[in-house]
């Protein structure tokens, strides 16, 4: 009896994941490659629409892939052939593949300050013939001051208040400063200092169409979502709000979360 049980739950997983695979063989992975990441193994290589790009965290690029190509959380209509989009974390380079693959002609101007992620992206986006996107190694803040920069190895790197093994010192440039001119799509992922930046930003934000925040609250910080809102409310923007990551499955009862109390997508737009 056992032995029957334990092969059903062994069919069930094999269909689950068989019917998993379906979304992004259309991204052109393979099956063994889709099996590889999902292990969450160490690859440092795969295979995205026929062309070969590094990755950093097998986990989080299956969760970026399925984000932008399947669910297309950035996509957006422009009146114009040649969208101008500013890209504010730009990690791998998965964002930017993810816009010239809607608008080829897109002028983008992308921030990645990690500098070996930053490489990374560059090899990636060399892959696909992309080289016509102003790409800098830089975070984006409220001023031009340098700052000290938690390294993660992923997705997760962000700002922090003192220096550590893991830390680098990174340039910045103010956000505000891009934004004198019209700009279809705003990006700002940058793991925790979305309100500051935005803050900053103030009137500016009327030049903005779209705007794609992913809201970051650290669990010792005071969330700022309210104020945030209003900001983006202020700016003229209408607003729907999805919940990025499932932080804590009972708040009533852990009230903190481990590393991030709350993750926000938050999509601006107006009508």
């Amino acid at each position: 009896m056992k032995i029957a049980i334990g092969k059903m739950k062994l069919i069930k997983n094999i269909i689950k994941k068989i019917l998993e695979f379906r979304k992004y063989k259309s991204l052109g992975l393979s099956y063994f490659e889709f099996s590889e990441l999902k292990k969450k193994s160490n690859k440092r290589i795969s295979i995205l629409f026929g062309k070969e790009i590094k990755i950093t965290d097998s986990f989080w690029y299956l969760h970026s892939l399925n984000e932008l190509f399947i669910d297309e959380v950035y996509k957006f209509n422009s009146n114009s052939s040649i969208p101008k989009i500013i890209d504010c974390g730009s990690n791998i380079g998965l964002s930017i593949i993810f816009f010239k693959r809607m608008y080829p002609d897109s002028e983008i101007i992308a921030f990645e300050p990690d500098n070996d992620i930053f490489n990374i992206s560059k090899y990636n986006l060399n892959q696909f013939g992309i080289n016509d996107v102003k790409l800098f190694p830089k975070a984006v803040w409220i001023n031009e001051k340098p700052l000290v920069f938690a390294k993660t190895g992923s997705l997760s790197g962000h700002i922090v208040q003192e220096k550590s093994e893991n830390t680098i010192e990174i340039q910045t440039v103010r956000l505000k400063d891009f934004l004198c001119k019209k700009i279809d799509f705003l990006k700002i992922d940058i793991e925790g200092s979305e309100y500051d930046i935005l803050k900053d930003c103030g009137e500016s934000l009327k030049n903005v169409d779209n705007i794609f925040v992913e809201y970051h609250s650290f669990s010792e910080n005071p969330q700022m979502i309210g104020e945030l809102l209003v900001i983006l409310k202020n700016a003229g923007f209408k607003v729907y709000v999805k919940e990025a990551w499932n932080n804590m499955k009972n708040p009533y009862i852990e009230k903190k979360g481990t590393y991030f109390d709350l993750q926000l997508n938050i999509f601006g737009y107006r009508l």
